[in-house]
């Protein structure tokens, strides 16, 4: 079993550092924040569940991956406990509005990487054209940067499309092609 909450922007680190020192769990990993990089704490709860703070720095957004037998039950725990968004709200930003806000799809974007499922999902699949179509060059390269990580057939159709239509950002788009393109040599 796995859960994923994204944090709201209110909480810090130190927050999740409280929850964690108070239902002792064991830190067994942590991970510097480098160029390409995102920071990390991994810990070891008592009842046996993993729970992965991830700090991506670029795009803003904080989550917390669970993992184990009992990752539902600990997640619902988190949600009293931290302030997270909802999947709903998150999709919500960028699949409402024609076009939608580009200052709050810029801010969600790597929110939304974060609650990403493995498996292409429509609503997921949806937004993340939105953000790659938007007509803000801000907008659309937050999208490029939130697809990274995201193997899904659909997403390749989405890059190929904007790659006829997009010269600006181009290269960027052609960058995240070739990355596509490793990822499915390497199954």
């Amino acid at each position: 079993m796995s859960e994923v909450l994204v944090l709201r922007d209110e909480v810090g680190w130190s927050a999740v550092k409280v929850v964690a020192d108070a239902q002792g769990w064991k830190l067994r990993e942590e991970t510097a924040r480098a160029h390409l990089v995102l920071a990390s704490q991994r810990w070891s709860t008592t009842s046996g569940e993993e729970v992965t703070y991830v700090a991506d720095h670029p795009g803003g957004a904080q989550s917390l991956r669970i993992t184990g037998v009992g990752a539902s039950a600990l997640a619902q725990r988190l949600r009293q406990w931290l302030p997270c968004h909802t999947e709903d709200e998150l999709l919500a930003v960028v699949l409402d509005g024609d076009p939608p806000d580009p200052v709050a799809c810029v801010r969600v974007a790597s929110k939304l990487a974060a609650c990403r499922p493995v498996r292409s999902d429509p609503r997921h699949v949806s937004a993340l054209g939105r953000l790659l179509a938007h007509p803000e060059d801000a907008v659309r390269r937050a999208g490029i940067r939130s697809a990274y990580g995201c193997d899904w057939p659909e997403l390749r159709t989405l890059i190929r499309e904007r790659c006829r239509r997009e010269p600006r950002l181009e290269p960027q788009l052609e960058e995240l092609r070739a990355y596509l393109d490793e990822l499915e040599e390497g199954r």
